[in-house]
């Protein structure tokens, strides 16, 4: 399966003004996100930093500006990780979480608040990070075929150690008492209200790594979308990086789910939208999809806080949104993709 490569749509406003639109549109919905909720702060008091009443800076602080820099660089994060793996094994539904990671994560997470209940929830972070990183390393482990690690080999290595953990998450949903149950079922629906500066602190740094590890990358993945044979003959070492792509994704993905739970759909969704605009050249789509995952989660993030009088968890909103907009995305841009 090989990769079309498809004009942007906008390519005629001249691409600087097209990588200004990429930088100022997720930050004016970043500053937008810090000033709507129940209670609103007027944005000059967010540029000067001076908030008149004290509850003022808490609700700034202390909730609504690691809240949005969580939620941001979660967006960033899955955009530019779906997008290098969707290109690099050349296929369009290829995501994080179909690698065995996601799966790999809730049940690390899940054994965490099985073993010591709530009261110890530190400890699920570093278990979902871990069992997250122990999912994609049994993920290669299945799919290498003949000492090679191929693109079909690889899904379906995910596919079915997903399975395999879905398995085991459900034994323990099924094992521990209700309270525990209601908790885990919590943590893999995908929650943003509980972000402490800790998750930040814990999270933020592994998954820019990994940004930027697959942005220094985005050459060789522009090669390596060209089929194994061209790249070989180009003196790329196929099998080696893919593994160092996969490996990138894998570990920004887990460090960034370890405290924000599975929400589903960006990982998907945000390259094909950011497809969509800027073509499917490597070189565009891998920045453009850090800022259009970042924007397309803080908005479902905003919408989950304030659409309702209670919050609604921010990965059915993403469910809800992602999955008519990928069929219509899918239905505009079939001719991307050919065998």
């Amino acid at each position: 399966m090989s990769t079309v490569y498809i004009q942007p749509l906008k390519m005629n406003l001249g691409y600087q003004k097209f990588k200004a639109a990429l930088i100022l549109i997720p930050l004016i919905i970043f500053f937008a996100y810090l000033c709507v909720g129940k209670y609103y702060i007027p944005l000059e008091h967010i540029l000067s930093f001076s908030f008149p009443e004290p509850f003022e800076y808490t609700i700034f602080f202390n909730a609504r500006l690691p809240r949005a820099i969580e939620a941001a660089v979660f967006g960033a994060c899955m955009g530019i990780c779906g997008a290098a793996l969707q290109t690099t094994l050349r296929n369009p539904l290829v995501s994080p979480y179909i690698l065995g990671i996601s799966s790999g994560s809730a049940f690390g997470a899940a054994l965490a608040i099985a073993l010591f209940g709530q009261g110890f929830f530190f400890l699920v972070q570093p278990s979902a990070i871990i069992f997250g990183l122990i999912g994609i390393f049994l993920t290669l482990l299945v799919s290498r075929f003949r000492g090679q690690l191929s693109p079909i080999s690889l899904v379906l290595g995910g596919v079915i150690v997903s399975a395999l953990f879905s398995g085991l998450l459900s034994l323990i949903q099924i094992l521990v008492d209700p309270e525990k149950t209601q908790t885990i079922v919590a943590w893999t629906i995908g929650r943003l209200n509980v972000i402490t500066w800790g998750d930040v602190a814990v999270s933020v740094p592994l998954a820019l790594l990994g940004i930027v590890g697959l942005l220094i990358l985005r050459w060789r993945i522009f090669t390596l979308s060209m089929g194994d044979e061209e790249a070989r003959s180009l003196g790329i070492n196929v099998e080696r990086e893919r593994l160092l792509i996969v490996i990138l994704a894998s570990v920004a993905t887990a460090s960034i789910i370890s405290v924000t739970g599975i929400i589903g759909w960006v990982c998907l969704i945000s390259p094909h939208i950011t497809r969509f605009i800027v073509g499917s050249d490597p070189i565009y789509l891998l920045p453009a999809s850090i800022s259009v995952g970042a924007s397309f989660m803080l908005i479902a993030d905003l919408i989950s806080r304030t659409i309702w009088k209670f919050e609604i968890p921010v990965g059915i909103i993403t469910t809800v949104i992602g999955a008519p907009l990928f069929l219509y995305l899918m239905r505009r841009s079939m001719h991307e993709w050919r065998n």
